[in-house]
């Protein structure tokens, strides 16, 4: 859909009337808000505001994209990510990239070497704030058989990443081995770069 077709497409705004605070902690806040609808009826709408935007990184290698296997509390299963994270204060989505690639698979990828991909939002019905989406060439340098490590934070539970070869992506796709939005989301981004099914440029 072109620009103009947005503008031929667009629908009236819902309007909020008053933002409604209910919880917060260090990462962000929940609010209630009072809103009004298009057909001029008052409700509430719940959004989530992250406290700094998200990075997301697809690690590209000669054997493929990497995903992280990642206990997910909420689904209360593993699920095979890309790994992601959110930015500290002031810090530039590139660096938050890097670190995040370091800390959750121990691959290292300078900032200056990631490529930006996009920008997306994770759940558009509930989360206000933006995803930085960045693909990282991670081809090792050194042995062939070096493992990177990987240090994730105290409250994550990551295993070892995974490859998926280039020619594999869409069947694991297919097979519902891949159901994080934000990934799928990420991936999208790639393959409409033209990097998501092959080598690294």
């Amino acid at each position: 859909m072109d620009n103009e077709a947005c503008d031929q497409a667009k629908p009236a705004p819902i309007q909020r009337e008053r933002a409604v605070e209910v919880f917060r902690n260090r990462f962000g806040a929940l609010f209630n808000d009072e809103v009004l609808s298009p057909s001029g009826e008052q409700g509430r709408y719940l959004r989530w505001q992250w406290s700094h935007g998200g990075v997301v990184i697809v690690p590209m290698g000669r054997d493929g994209l990497a995903f992280v296997p990642t206990y997910r509390y909420p689904i209360s299963k593993v699920s095979l990510e890309f790994p992601r994270g959110g930015c500290e204060a002031d810090e530039d989505p590139a660096v938050a990239a890097a670190r995040e690639l370091r800390e959750e698979t121990g691959f290292e990828c300078a900032p200056s070497a990631l490529r930006p991909l996009g920008v997306i939002h994770a759940e558009t019905g509930l989360i206000e704030s933006d995803v930085h989406v960045f693909a990282a060439d991670v081809r090792p340098t050194g042995s062939a058989h070096a493992q990177p490590v990987a240090e994730p934070e105290a409250m994550e539970s990551v295993a070892e990443p995974v490859w998926a070869p280039h020619g594999e992506v869409l069947k694991w796709l297919q097979s519902g081995n891949v159901t994080c939005g934000v990934t799928l989301a990420a991936l999208a981004l790639a393959m409409a770069d033209g990097s998501g099914f092959g080598p690294p440029r």
